[in-house]
């Protein structure tokens, strides 16, 4: 199965294998929610999310699917005063 999230601000559509998404989200996370915000308006306010269930014309035809390579850690700064 396969999850497209859409913004229906600037209409940029994105697909997910849903078993990636579960490795990624939490286990309880409502598949209807979308669980971030759009990367190009950067506003989760349009987001909508619709699960999709890929015909093998449509696979064949090559789909583009974002799919998760590896978990990233930042450090997060602040200034202090010494």
């Amino acid at each position: 199965m396969m999850m497209v999230m859409r913004c229906n601000g600037c209409r940029r559509e994105v697909r997910y294998w849903a078993a990636d998404l579960l490795k990624v989200l939490d286990f309880f996370h409502e598949a209807h929610v979308p669980p971030w915000p759009c990367s190009r308006c950067r506003t989760i306010e349009f987001m909508t999310m619709r699960w999709l269930l890929p015909s093998a014309a449509d696979l064949q035809a090559g789909i583009i699917v974002r799919r998760p390579v590896r978990q990233v850690t930042k450090w997060v700064w602040q200034n202090e005063k010494t």
